[in-house]
């Protein structure tokens, strides 16, 4: 096993190296000194002076003072265990990295050399205890000894839901520190990332604390899911430069925007959909193109998308909102429309039509690539032309304005050509459903997403994210078995 041990100063270093070797030790583990700031010279000579004289210690490096570059040499060096230690001077940079690191990290808030006793080793409760076994004896070759609060202690703050993270708690943890706890003792904390948010504030409480005892806080680091989703992101920004703060901020305020319904957009859709079915009816290709890039519908979608990618739930709602008006603004556009052809002119029905009511397994294809097109030139202001080929690629009123048409005429007999009404609606469903999927994609990996620490409490978008994807495949199977 390969632990790190990053260090900003000579007192971190000093305080942490009793803990390492006992780490290793109990881990038979080798450990890694990580120098954090590239001017750090006497430090870094230090390091490597210590590193001569202990066999635990087989290499030391230096990286920039920066969490993305401490991160990033972490992950590629594939580091079992990542320890920091405390001085507070540098705590606001250690607390980012602890809630950042993609592996299992350690932060310690020392006051002595690591326990050798279980009697001086601390778990926060009854409840915390098992977790914090297995971190102990991992780490120290220990078991917690010792509660700091009794379940009875627990149970007389747990009465009520809104009690859970109370201040009171917080007070009684520290009190209970401060009567129970002596020099050479270990508080123990379990920090786990999507589990109960009430232990890691109070295991932040101690360890901000003054305190007699040592505490140690530990975070298992990335799931699965996280560590490929962390890849990918990488990936993506060697593909593309990502984008910055203002960059971001201005692009979701101006898809936040338009994702708000208004009677303009109400307008624009309505319109777009009646040149789509004027071009419809004459069978004209070209103004069925001219009538996808009037219309206002992608914004929402891909409001719609970062949302998603932001887990942002009112965003998301009012973008499914305006896009339900916006579909309801069309489709009655366009049957007034049909309405009036079919009593001046009578029914028709052009090959235009027809080739919206049988949706196959490439339209999602088109959707997904379109969004993904789509959404990737919004986050590229040189590539804004590419939104017209994106609107006239996803083709999403032309088959709204067909069912509307379709709904006027009274076309209801399904044939070989397809099945009117049903078959155009069905389609602008995929490709409304693979656009925000595809785009929330994109705009998640440029850099438009949640804040970790709120994706570890919340995974409402990751949720709802999966649930599009497994409602996209449903169709798709329904697609497949026709």
């Amino acid at each position: 096993m390969n632990l790190f041990f990053a260090v900003c100063s000579q007192t971190e270093l000093n305080q942490g190296l009793p803990w390492i070797e006992r780490f290793c030790e109990s881990m038979s583990a080798s450990a890694t000194l990580v120098i954090v700031g590239s001017d750090r010279k006497t430090l870094a000579a230090y390091a490597k002076d210590f590193a001569a004289k202990h066999d635990f210690v087989i290499a030391t490096a230096t990286v920039d003072s920066d969490v993305d570059a401490l991160i990033g040499h972490v992950r590629t060096n594939d580091a079992d265990l990542l320890v920091l230690c405390s001085d507070h001077d540098d705590d606001a940079f250690q607390k980012s990295i602890f809630h950042k690191s993609p592996t299992p990290t350690v932060w310690i808030n020392s006051q002595g050399d690591p326990p050798t006793d279980p009697s001086h080793v601390f778990s926060l409760g009854p409840s915390n205890k098992p977790a914090t076994d297995s971190i102990c004896r991992q780490l120290l070759g220990l078991e917690t000894g010792i509660e700091l609060l009794g379940s009875h202690e627990l149970d007389s703050e747990e009465g009520s839901s809104k009690s859970l993270n109370s201040k009171s708690l917080t007070e009684r943890v520290l009190s209970a520190q401060q009567s129970r706890c002596e020099s050479g003792d270990l508080i123990i904390v379990d920090c786990v990332r999507n589990g109960n948010q009430r232990e890691r504030e109070l295991g932040m409480a101690l360890f901000a604390g003054t305190t007699s005892a040592s505490v140690l806080l530990h975070q298992h680091g990335e799931t699965a899911i996280d560590n490929w989703a962390s890849r990918i992101r990488d990936l993506a920004a060697k593909v593309a430069e990502p984008m910055d703060r203002e960059q971001r901020i201005e692009l979701a305020q101006s898809l936040t925007e338009g994702s708000q319904p208004n009677l303009e957009f109400l307008g624009l859709i309505s319109a777009s959909s009646m040149l789509a079915a004027f071009g419809l009816l004459q069978d004209s290709a070209a103004v069925v193109i001219g009538a996808m890039l009037i219309a206002p519908l992608m914004t929402p979608i891909l409001g719609a998308g970062l949302g998603l990618a932001h887990g942002n739930r009112p965003l998301f709602k009012s973008s499914l909102v305006t896009i339900g008006l916006g579909f309801l603004s069309a489709l009655a556009a366009s049957f007034l429309f049909g309405l009036l052809v079919r009593f001046t002119q009578g029914i028709s029905s052009t090959g235009e039509m027809w080739a919206r009511c049988n949706p196959t397994i490439l339209d999602f294809c088109v959707g997904l690539v379109g969004g993904i097109a789509a959404s990737y030139a919004r986050t590229r202001r040189h590539l804004s032309s590419a939104l017209a080929g994106a609107a006239i690629a996803a083709a999403l009123v032309p088959p709204i304005s067909t069912a509307g048409l379709q709904l006027a005429f009274g076309m209801t007999q399904s044939g070989d050509r397809g099945n009117p009404i049903i078959g155009p609606l069905l389609l602008v469903s995929i490709n409304v459903l693979t656009i925000m999927v595809g785009s929330s994609f994109v705009l998640y990996l440029r850099g438009l997403r949640s804040d970790r620490s709120t994706i570890q409490t919340d995974r409402w978008g990751l949720r709802m994210f999966v649930g599009l994807i497994i409602l996209a495949c449903l169709v798709m199977a329904g697609l497949l078995n026709r």
